[in-house]
């Protein structure tokens, strides 16, 4: 709800007052403030990211589920641990040029809920995480183009719409 109210605040003041570059940068992101290197670095970060989440599958999926039981199996939990947490950090810090500091977390939170009430799989959560994150991001973009609103807060308005839909189908499809 924070991030919903945040989003159709920052699309409030770009439609009534135009998109401040110097005020929203930091706070809100801006793709136009992203430079060559931090694109480059995101593609090289996410091939980092499926490589590993690839090589150690098993692990991940033990870990975060049953923590007691990869403990008793021999691994190494608190390795994991720390590699998901410096991931997500890497993640944040690469994403905050574009999202912002106030956005950047509704893209780690928005397709993990959304994926979660549409599968019960790790790997299916996963995948749909993925993308949703793709589609919510590609259509963000158009409507940020179109409306001429400020990117981050499009895009978290895409994912906020796509929960909804989410949310009302689930409802539709168990009565």
């Amino acid at each position: 709800m924070l991030l919903g109210a945040l989003t159709l605040g920052v699309i409030i003041t770009a439609l009534t007052s135009g998109f401040g570059a110097d005020s929203y940068n930091y706070m809100f992101g801006s793709i136009l403030a992203m430079k060559q290197s931090d694109v480059i670095l995101s593609v090289i970060l996410s091939i980092v990211l499926v490589t590993i989440y690839i090589i150690f599958y098993n692990r991940l999926f033990l870990i975060s589920f049953d923590e007691n039981f990869a403990k008793s199996s021999g691994i190494n939990v608190t390795f994991y641990q720390f590699l998901i947490a410096l991931i997500t950090a890497l993640v944040v810090v690469l994403g905050m040029r574009m999202m912002g500091t106030l956005l950047i977390s509704s893209l780690i939170v928005f397709p993990a809920i959304i994926s979660k009430k549409l599968t019960n799989s790790f790997k299916g959560l996963v995948t749909v995480s993925c993308i949703t994150s793709i589609i919510c991001f590609l259509a963000g973009i158009l409507v940020s183009f179109y409306l001429d609103l400020p990117a981050g807060a499009s895009i978290v308005l895409v994912y906020m719409i796509l929960l909804i839909i989410v949310n009302i189908l689930n409802k539709l499809v168990k009565i």
